[in-house]
């Protein structure tokens, strides 16, 4: 019995590291852009992005290198972690929001869900291996979703 309690406190130690990696990584975006963005990715992610090929960091930077607008403000918070049994990888899904600070009035443009893929990394940290958002967006209006401040 007592493995299985430590393997619980190292899974909740885990998922404790992931919603707080969550935190820093939007942190990061708001305050570097595309800098911050790709900075929580490991460097042997997957780029799953919509309409285009499966591919890795590199061609992620050079495909948003050419649409990254700084006046997006993307916000998100997980709404559910889990952590695999080997606490190596897991995965977060969660609720996001996109707005427009040159468009201060417009309010939310955009909501939807997410789904996170993290890899532990040899230094102990968490990094995102994949990350997508669904194709269909704006599938519930803003106001069904906690505020993200």
């Amino acid at each position: 019995m007592i493995g299985c309690g430590l393997a619980t406190d190292r899974s909740q130690q885990d998922e404790q590291a992931i919603r707080k990696a969550e935190g820093d990584f939007e942190t990061a975006r708001a305050a570097k852009g595309l800098e911050g963005w790709l900075s929580f990715f490991a460097e042997d992610a997957t780029d799953i992005a919509a309409g285009g090929p499966i591919a890795d960091k590199p061609a992620m930077r050079a495909r948003l290198e050419k649409r990254w607008n700084n006046d997006l403000i993307l916000k998100w918070q997980p709404v559910k972690i889990r952590v695999a049994r080997g606490g190596d990888m897991a995965f977060s899904v969660g609720t996001w929001q996109l707005a427009d600070k040159s468009k201060p009035t417009a309010g939310v443009m955009a909501t939807g869900k997410y789904l996170t893929v993290w890899g532990k990394q040899q230094d102990g940290s968490w990094r995102v291996l994949a990350w997508k958002i669904p194709r269909r967006i704006n599938d519930r209006p803003p106001d069904a979703f906690a505020p993200v401040s």
